[in-house]
Parts: C-alpha cells; sequence; structure tokens
C-alpha cells in the first residue's frame, strides 16, 4: 500500500475510509459481533484488467500466500459496529484508526456516509486514549438538508484542513487482517464533486511548487532542464490523479461539465454573475482570478479551440484574431480583461504548433505531455464529436502561460540557452571520426531543430496557394516555450551522455591510460602536483570497479595481472595447478563502464515519441528516485560499488513523507545535479587519451626501435602499448614466463605522460574547468 504521503487527496479518502472498515469489521467480528446477512465478495469490476496485470507481476511473489479476502461493507452496518465497540471494555482505539476517521469526517454534508461516520466518531469517542484531532460538532439541520449549500462555499469546499495536510502517515499495524474490507460504492453528485475539488486542491499544489521551481530557475539556482522535466512531470502525475477519479466524474457529465458548475456556483457565492460578460469575454471577467483557480481558464481555451478547429488539417496557424501576445507585458497587465487577452493571445500562439507536433509522431524529437494531451483532445473531434476534455491538459496549459509570462521580455532565452549547448557539442563532434555511430546519433540530436518544421512546412503552403501570408517567424515556437526548450535540451544531454559511454567503452583506451596514469602516480614517477584532473573525475564518476579488478593493484606484478583481467583473461591463469600453455579466458572479468545520471536517463526514455502511454503516478516517480540513488553507488556490472559500501548502510534512502508536490521538486533537484554528469565531455578525454598512447606508442618506437611496431602493428590495439609497459616492469614476457624487471618504458612513460600534461593542458583540467564554468560552479585550487 502506498504512503499517505504519496497518495492523491481522493486516494487517501478511499484508503482512509477502507481503513475504518477494516478496522471496524475485523474487530467487531473478532469479539462476537454478527451482522444480519453475508458479506459479498468485492467484484473486479472497471479495475478487472489493472488487476489482472498486477497479479501477473505479483504471481511469482506471491506463489506460496493466498490472497487476501476483500468484502464489501454496507454503509448501514458501520453505525451497529462502533455501538456494539464501545461496549466492549477490553477495547481500545488505535491512533491509526482515530486518524483515518477524522480525516474523513471534513464536512457531514459529503453525503450520508459522512453522516454515518460522524456518529461512528461519537460512539467510539470514549474508547480513545489520545485523540488525533477534536472530536467533530454536530451539524445543524438547516445546514444538513441543504447539501450543495456548503459545497460551494467560496472554495472552502473539502479543501482539506491544516490536520489532514499535518497528519502522520498512518502506521502499518503489528499484524496484518487476513481480511480486508472496503465501503460499498457511492457516486452521488456530491462524491462526484469532492473527488473534482479534492482534484484541484492537488493540482493546485502542483502548480505552486512548479512555479517554485521556475523562479528559482530565473534566480540562477535551478538548471532549466530540471525545471522543464519537473514541470513535464507534473504534468503526467496530474493526469495519472485525474485518470483515478474519472469514471465518478464522467457520471455525473464529465470534468467539463462539473467544472463550470464549480465556477458559477463559486461566482454565486461571490456576488458575482459569472454570464454577465463583456463583448469579446468567455465569461464575467470580474471572476478572472476564480476561474483561473479552478482550471476554468485553460477549459475554455482548449474547448472553444477543439470546437473551432475540429475539422481543421493539422496544417493551421493563428491568424491574430485576437490581437497578439505582448512579450514586454508578459503577465503583468493591470485588469483582468488585459491578464486575459494576454493569457489567450499566448494560447493562441503555442496551440496551433503543438496540433501540428502532435501529428509527426516518431519524426518528432521529443513528444511532451502537453503534445500529447493537444493531439488526443483534437483526435476526439475527428469524427465530429465533442472534444473529450480533461482537467490535467487545462492545468498543464494554464501553468505553461505562467512560465512563459514569468520570463517576461526574456522570454527567448532558453532558446539561446539550447543553441549555445548545440553549438558546443556540434564543434567537439568536428573531432570525432566521421565512421562513428556515436558521432551519428549526437548529430542527429544537436540538429534535430536546424530548420523549424513547423516554419517549412507552412512556408511549403503557402507557396502552393493553399495557406494565406505571413509566415510567422521562424523558431517562435521555441522562443516562447521554455518547457520545450529545456526538454530538448534534456534530451541532447542525455543523448550525448550515452553516445559519449558507448564511444568510449568500445576502444578500451580510457580504461588502459586510468590504469597507467594509477601505475606512474604509484610508482612515484608522476610526481604528487602532476594531475589530470579531467581523468580523475572520469575516475571517480566511474569508481575504481570500471578499471580494476579488486582493489587498486600496489606493485608491479599487480599492474600487470589487474591489465590482464581486466582485458578477459581468467585469474586461473596464475593457479599452482594451470596445465601450461593454454591461456584461460574469463569475460566476466572484463571492466564496464557505467552510464551516469539515472534519474535523467530515466526520465528522457518518458520523452520518446511513442503515442499513448500511461502517466507516472507518485509511486512511479517515488520509484525512479529510488532506482537513481542505487545506480548511484554500482559499477557497471551492476555492483555496489567496494568504496561506497559504508555509504550505503549509513545513507538509507526514504521518500515516504514526500507529497506528490515534494516528489516533483526532490526529482528537479536530482536531475539538476545529474548535469555535470551528462554534459561531462567523454568524446574529448578519449580522443586526448587516444592521442597519448598514439604518440606513447611512436616515444616507444624511438626506444625500442621499429621491432616494438610488431607488438602494435594497427591503431586499433594502441591499449596494448600500456599493457607491454605494465609486463616489462613487471618482468613478464607472457603469463606463464617470469623474467628480470625492465624499467626502459615504464621511466620513459613517466616522463612522456608529465609533459604531455603539461604541454597539451597544464595538467589536464580543460574539460573540468569548462564543466564547472557551464554549471556554474566553482572550484578551489
Amino acid at each position: 500500500m502506498l504512503p499517505s504521503s504519496l497518495k492523491s487527496i481522493y486516494r487517501q479518502y478511499k484508503a482512509d475510509t477502507d481503513s475504518v472498515a477494516t478496522w471496524l469489521a475485523t474487530t467487531a467480528k473478532a469479539n462476537g459481533y454478527v451482522d444480519d446477512t453475508g458479506n459479498a465478495v468485492v467484484a473486479a469490476g472497471s479495475e478487472g484488467k489493472k488487476k489482472k496485470k498486477k497479479k501477473k507481476k505479483k504471481k511469482k511473489a506471491n506463489a506460496n500466500s493466498a490472497p487476501k479476502a476483500r468484502y464489501v461493507l454496507r454503509i448501514r452496518d458501520f453505525e451497529p459496529m462502533a455501538r456494539f465497540i464501545a461496549k466492549l471494555e477490553s477495547i481500545s482505539i488505535p491512533e491509526d484508526f482515530a486518524i483515518a476517521l477524522e480525516r474523513v469526517i471534513w464536512d457531514a454534508t459529503h453525503s450520508y456516509f459522512a453522516d454515518v461516520l460522524e456518529r461512528v466518531g461519537r460512539c467510539l469517542q470514549p474508547l480513545v486514549k489520545a485523540p488525533a484531532f477534536k472530536a467533530p460538532q454536530p451539524k445543524t439541520t438547516a445546514t444538513a438538508e441543504d447539501p450543495l449549500r456548503n459545497i460551494f462555499d467560496v472554495l472552502e469546499v473539502y479543501t482539506p484542513s491544516e490536520e489532514f495536510l499535518n497528519a502522520p502517515a498512518t502506521a502499518v499495524p503489528k499484524t496484518t487482517p487476513e481480511v480486508e474490507y472496503t465501503v460499498e460504492e457511492d457516486d452521488t453528485l456530491a462524491d462526484a464533486l469532492f473527488a473534482l475539488i479534492s482534484l484541484l486542491d492537488d493540482f493546485t499544489r502542483l502548480r505552486e511548487e512548479v512555479r517554485s521551481l521556475w523562479k528559482r530557475h530565473l534566480e540562477g539556482s535551478l538548471d532549466l532542464a530540471a525545471a522543464a522535466v519537473a514541470t513535464n512531470t507534473a504534468f503526467e502525475l496530474a493526469r495519472s490523479m485525474e485518470d483515478e477519479v474519472k469514471p465518478l466524474l464522467d457520471k455525473h457529465d464529465g470534468v467539463d461539465q462539473l467544472i463550470t458548475v464549480y465556477f458559477t456556483k463559486i461566482c454565486e457565492a461571490c456576488g458575482v454573475d459569472a454570464e454577465m460578460m463583456g463583448q469579446g469575454e468567455p465569461y464575467n471577467l470580474v471572476a478572472y482570478d476564480l476561474a483561473k483557480a479552478c482550471f476554468a481558464n485553460g477549459m475554455s481555451m482548449l474547448r472553444s479551440y477543439a470546437v473551432g478547429n475540429a475539422v481543421d488539417h493539422i496544417i493551421n496557424k493563428y491568424n491574430g484574431k485576437f490581437g497578439w501576445y505582448d512579450e514586454a507585458l508578459a503577465g503583468s497587465a493591470s485588469t483582468n480583461r488585459g491578464k486575459w487577452d494576454q493569457d489567450f493571445t499566448a494560447f493562441n500562439g503555442v496551440i496551433t504548433e503543438l496540433q501540428f507536433l502532435s501529428s509527426m509522431g516518431q519524426g518528432a524529437r521529443i513528444e511532451d505531455e502537453l503534445i500529447l494531451g493537444v493531439g488526443a483532445l483534437m483526435n476526439s473531434t475527428e469524427q465530429g464529436g465533442q472534444p473529450d476534455m480533461s482537467l490535467w491538459l487545462s492545468f498543464a496549459m494554464q501553468t505553461y502561460i505562467e512560465v512563459l509570462q514569468s520570463f517576461g521580455k526574456n522570454c527567448g532565452d532558453a532558446y539561446e540557452q539550447m543553441q549555445q549547448e548545440c553549438r558546443r557539442i556540434k564543434k567537439t563532434m568536428l573531432h570525432v571520426p566521421r565512421t562513428s555511430k556515436e558521432r551519428d546519433s549526437v548529430l542527429n540530436s544537436v540538429t534535430k531543430w536546424d530548420k523549424d518544421p513547423i516554419w517549412h512546412c507552412r512556408h511549403k503552403m503557402i507557396r502552393l496557394g493553399v495557406m494565406p501570408r505571413p509566415n510567422p517567424p521562424q523558431f517562435q515556437f521555441l522562443r516562447r516555450n521554455p518547457i520545450h526548450c529545456g526538454l530538448l535540451l534534456h534530451e541532447i544531454r542525455t543523448n550525448f551522455h550515452i553516445s559519449g559511454v558507448r564511444y568510449v567503452a568500445h576502444s578500451g583506451g580510457l580504461m588502459v591510460t586510468t590504469q597507467l596514469y594509477h601505475a606512474l602516480h604509484n610508482e612515484k614517477l608522476l610526481p604528487e602536483e602532476v594531475v589530470w584532473e579531467d581523468l580523475d573525475e572520469f575516475g571517480k564518476r566511474q569508481g575504481n570497479s570500471a578499471f580494476f579488478v579488486g582493489d587498486p593493484p600496489t606493485d608491479r606484478e599487480g599492474y600487470f595481472r589487474n591489465y590482464c583481467l581486466s582485458i578477459g583473461l581468467s585469474a586461473s591463469n596464475w593457479a599452482p595447478t594451470k596445465r601450461q600453455g593454454k591461456v584461460n579466458v574469463n569475460t566476466a572479468n572484463r571492466r564496464n563502464l557505467k552510464f551516469n545520471g539515472w534519474v535523467s536517463l530515466t526520465m528522457k526514455n518518458r520523452l520518446v515519441p511513442a503515442g499513448e502511454r500511461p502517466p507516472l503516478s507518485a509511486d512511479m516517480i517515488e520509484g525512479i528516485l529510488l532506482d537513481g540513488r542505487r545506480h548511484e553507488i554500482m559499477d557497471g556490472k551492476g555492483h555496489v560499488r567496494p568504496e561506497l559500501k559504508e555509504k550505503t548502510e549509513e545513507d538509507k534512502v526514504d521518500f515516504i513523507n514526500l507529497s506528490p508536490a515534494g516528489l516533483i521538486e526532490k526529482l528537479a533537484l536530482d536531475v539538476h545535479d545529474d548535469v555535470p554528469k551528462i554534459t561531462f565531455d567523454l568524446f574529448t578525454l578519449h580522443n586526448t587519451a587516444w592521442d597519448l598512447l598514439s604518440k606513447l606508442k611512436a616515444e616507444f618506437t624511438k626506444i625500442m626501435g621499429p621491432e616494438f611496431l610488431k607488438y602494435v602493428p594497427r591503431e586499433e590495439l594502441l591499449p596494448y602499448a600500456a599493457g607491454y609497459v605494465f609486463s616489462t616492469a613487471a618482468g613478464r614476457q607472457g603469463i606463464e614466463t617470469k623474467t628480470e624487471s625492465v624499467d626502459i618504458l615504464i621511466n620513459a612513460a613517466g616522463r612522456f605522460v608529465e609533459g604531455f600534461l603539461a604541454k597539451v593542458f597544464g595538467y589536464g583540467c580543460v574539460i573540468f574547468d569548462c564543466l564547472l564554468k557551464r554549471v556554474g560552479m566553482r572550484m578551489d585550487r
């Protein structure tokens, strides 16, 4: 079961009611209570498919354990059970039950069930040793007779109290009951409104968190991609929350109708006639702030566009009918009409682009939640039907507008940052062989938006005479969409890292260079002050197990043995009983590099154009964050890095106290922390190490004569140059033949590497310094 902090408000309510039902029923029956009829087993119902999938996943784990019986408890049985338990002197109410009970009784006007729960609470109050909250007061008759009166009481509805929000998570009982109970379904209008307002409250908290993240970005303390990824994930989370209650909302004409009714009633409670509209107003704009608070603004914009463009082609453009978005004014309009006009023109400037990108399928670079949502909305109108409206998309659209307006006249800054990083990566690729598949992958990523696909498509339509002029400026979509720019930047960075690791891992050049660098320092052939900071940073990120089998070697025989093992020889070659003449191979000894930034790489996969996909829920996001922590301490083979075992024990990760909004913040911080890891230039570091090995081979050829060339005959065998340093230093002519140690190559390597580092980049910190500068960090020398 999810911890309470991870649940949406509505899910928490349902979990609490089931918790109350289970404790009442199991406690009463364990003490001799008998009801007047048997309880029916809960049918799978609409959740049948979901449960089947879950059962398949858990089949192996639960092969030896029978599933718990789950029964429906009738609402009319609650009070008799409570009266029965209240007479038992041996029973005391557990605190977690009291918390669950108080949390579901926000307002007795919610439904008949809430009245029942209040009576249950009063019956059991004497048994509560330390009440979690103040016992509820009986409601007046007038209030109880008018259930809609309080529901629309100026945003006070079922907005959770501070007690609800700050209540501790329900403790896990020491003994889990073998039987669970759930409350019989109640799908009245009051229940639907309760679910809707719970959803609004969840979305409001997500919106506040997203605002905070972009504020931090504009202040320079949070990376652009981190803010964008977290924002897009907040949209996914909102979609998953809405999916939970959609069946209930659809029974009462859907979320669109319910939001309209809710907004109208709030306006009435505030003394505003929502229907008293001025010319060109969607509603009485006196209520602009109320509409924005309940996401009615976004719903109104999306509905009007979907209905008005239901039969239009996907290649569309805004004609300026309602004016143009003012970048300088942004969100600082002084009147409600001015605020609406800015919102609406910003919406009209982006909605046609989103519709176009949603039609590109696999041709799109990325597919964010806005593109996915707008595509689904417009597809729902293809057959002339009414648009399938969703509250999460309204939340996402209003959030996009707020983010855009928060940049003011500098709304193009995100696009400029993305372009700057693309130029840097393109420059790096100039020094990568054209035959490299990794080079092609990186260039495909960074050049995807070199041409604006939206502008070029419209340009062709204008030339064919099927679309009127003018064509909006090129790249306007990116200039006015910091979220999408941040997501593109994230995809580019992660692809750069993945391709870089693959590029480096294939040749083994960096592995043997690290081994040689370690040996030279250990032999005091490189002074302590001579450091290759780029290589050191790479080593820290990968861990010792990427270069060494076991602990780093400390003597010459150890250097040679580690080198042999790391390229795939077996440790049995050094066993006394080994047969001579045969070299044993163990490919498991070959070193593997790891991909860093697990959370960032996982979130990158959420951007791959794949059409319809289920959204991330709170528990799935927590799982990603936990996996990220675990992968941080693992090596390339998935084993815990030996040097981090103690840290693993000390740093127990637990996100149980994070709310859904708190998870979004944590995700943003993790992606922010990943930026130095995934932007580290592995291509340049590999090329530098390869250049070192190439020149080292030439140096050894000068010392040993042309005969050395037969040991390293081809460029792809350059890592063997380091291998000959280790073998001669250990006095090895092979695994079995031991002779006197020869210092000539290892001494020459020490002199050459020191000179190389000093000459090439002043002791090897070019990549690291540039990286620190890009991510806004300073390094003390």
